[in-house]
């Protein structure tokens, strides 16, 4: 019976990513949603087609850094193309990390209700849908992390043998989680050491995955981040970021935050005995509230106390069993809705037709060589489907001088004198210019006809080379 129901769990994952899929093929849209996914879709078609690049073809300024999720959308995209791989490889880690997860918490023994209730949270979660349903690396980062959890779970009985072939499995793993960020980096080091503390069976050879994390985090991914650009736009707003219910793109359920709380709350009790592993928790979700980056974490550590704080609360004598019914119905009615509601924003969300449509018409009109100035939010878009270069995209921290860049493009944007607007577009060898529906809506203007919206009439420097009722493309006539 247990079995069926994990069974049923894994379908439901699996219902929920592809119910996102259809209902965005039903309202004629591209079918993945999101825009990061798109970034790294363009970047893995280009190393299938001609190897790692040393520059981003679309940037040439801003240098690639190696992404390990890449890489591997790469393989597949060379085997089925790069739009099945961008969703047939997301919804394969979604399947991998549950089975990882559940085999992980077999082997620390916990009670089948408790397992199956960590498992609900971790399946019925916005950050489920977010990260498998988009072509991003918190796909395959979540996968690791499970992937990792599951190789530090005690046996009992274990051969030296084993213990051996597992130990360089996790070192090779923590190495690859070490690459994604510095968080992840720091999680990959602390984590045998953390669970040793929570179960002695943990061998201590798992000590060398430490070290592999630690010597990636000093020779990889500290040096990465200390190239990153000061980004002056686009900041995550602490709390909000990482709560789908208050908007978040890819946060978690407030059910599951509240659940977590009690969780954690419930453990507590333990705190002499678990000191190091409480206070790194409390640290961990702390974080994951102003940094999205801790958000894959996050989730593990929420969907394992909230699945805690859930088989209690089901499982406990209450005063009133009717009272007890109504709450539980209504935390699993809540975690249901907010997946469900996540999964509709994502679906009736961009990319749109229009913005796709308006993305291959730039490649059509357009030569190689043209810069694109659009808002950072439709530079994944507008690259992915145009294969021309945007003056800013969704990547600012790895563009070289965003500030300056971002500087010039309001300076475009709010300019109210055709020389000024003409001198700077010349300067910065802006070729075209991608208007969307947003930005006139408040994203950049606010009346119909401010500032570069007036100049677009100077049919000396301007000319409508595309228009649909949510984008416009013009092109920047040259010099006379």
């Amino acid at each position: 019976m247990k079995k069926q129901l994990f069974k049923w769990l894994v379908v439901l994952g699996i219902f929920f990513l592809l119910l996102t899929f259809a209902m965005r093929a039903f309202n004629d849209k591209p079918l993945m949603p999101g825009s990061q996914g798109y970034g790294h879709a363009r970047i893995a078609a280009t190393i299938a087609r001609t190897g790692v690049p040393k520059y981003d073809p679309t940037m040439p300024q801003r240098q690639y850094a190696i992404n390990l999720f890449d890489l591997v959308l790469a393989c597949f995209a060379m085997l089925i193309g790069i739009e099945a791989a961008a969703i047939i490889l997301p919804l394969l880690f979604g399947i991998a990390a549950l089975l990882c997860i559940y085999a992980a918490l077999k082997k620390w023994g916990l009670l089948q209700d408790v397992l199956l209730s960590i498992l609900l949270v971790f399946v019925v979660s916005p950050f489920f849908v977010s990260a498998f349903a988009q072509a991003i690396p918190f796909s395959m980062e979540l996968s690791l992390l499970s992937l990792f959890l599951l190789l530090l779970s005690p046996s009992a009985n274990q051969s030296a043998k084993k213990t051996t072939f597992l130990t360089l499995l996790a070192v090779v793993v923590a190495a690859f989680l070490a690459t994604f960020s510095i968080f992840t980096a720091l999680a990959a080091f602390a984590l045998p050491m953390l669970l040793r503390t929570v179960n002695k069976r943990v061998p201590v050879s798992m000590a060398a995955s430490s070290i592999s994390a630690f010597i990636v985090l000093v020779t990889f991914t500290l040096p990465q981040f200390l190239q990153h650009e000061r980004v002056p736009f686009g900041k995550p707003v602490p709390v909000v970021q990482a709560i789908s219910d208050f908007g978040g793109a890819g946060g978690l359920s407030l059910f599951a935050w509240l659940l977590a709380l009690i969780g954690f709350v419930l453990l507590w009790q333990f705190k002499k005995k678990y000191y190091a592993a409480m206070i790194a928790v409390g640290i961990t979700l702390f974080l994951s509230l102003i940094i999205p980056s801790v958000l894959p974490i996050a989730h593990l550590l929420t969907a394992f106390l909230a699945g805690n704080a859930f088989a209690f609360l089901a499982k406990r004598k209450w005063v009133f069993d009717d009272i007890k019914i109504v709450t539980v119905f209504v935390l699993v009615c809540g975690l249901l809705f907010s997946t469900l509601t996540h999964c509709i924003a994502l679906a009736r969300g961009p990319p749109t037709k229009d913005i796709r449509d308006a993305a291959i018409a730039v490649k059509a009109l357009f030569p190689e060589n043209t810069v694109v100035l659009s808002h950072p939010n439709n530079g994944f878009w507008l690259e992915y489907w145009s294969a021309r270069q945007l003056f800013i995209d969704g990547w600012p921290a790895l563009t070289p001088d965003v500030a300056n860049r971002w500087a010039a493009a309001e300076a475009i944007w709010h300019s109210q004198d055709i020389t000024n607007a003409r001198a700077l577009l010349y300067k910065n060898k802006i070729g075209a210019i991608a208007i969307t529906k947003d930005m006139r809506d408040g994203l950049v203007w606010d009346l119909p006809e401010q500032d570069l919206l007036f100049l677009l009439r100077n049919n000396e420097t301007f000319e409508n080379a595309y228009r649909s009722p949510a984008v416009e493309i013009w092109k920047v006539l040259p010099a006379r």
